[in-house]
């Protein structure tokens, strides 16, 4: 539903579910024997253990063979600028 507005036609967007011990590696892996052209995934909030063991969204944007787009949700906290 969430892509709905992006009005597209039927079949030029596709959506997968990927299950992993290591999901960077699936992620990428799956990327590029599909030769995916685009990849979108959110990222989570910062957290000691993501700032010391990197991040999944950071190793996918870093490695894939294609553009990565990576969403996080807006802090609502923080000023616009």
């Amino acid at each position: 539903h969430w892509a709905a507005p992006l009005n597209l036609p039927e079949g030029s967007i596709t959506f997968h579910v990927l299950e992993a011990t290591n999901p960077a590696s699936a992620i990428l892996e799956y990327a590029r024997l599909n030769r995916v052209d685009h990849i979108v995934l959110g990222a989570r909030t910062a957290s000691f253990k993501r700032k010391v063991l990197g991040s999944v969204s950071g190793e996918v944007a870093a490695e894939a063979p294609c553009n990565v787009t990576v969403v996080r949700l807006r802090n609502p906290g923080a000023s616009e600028g």
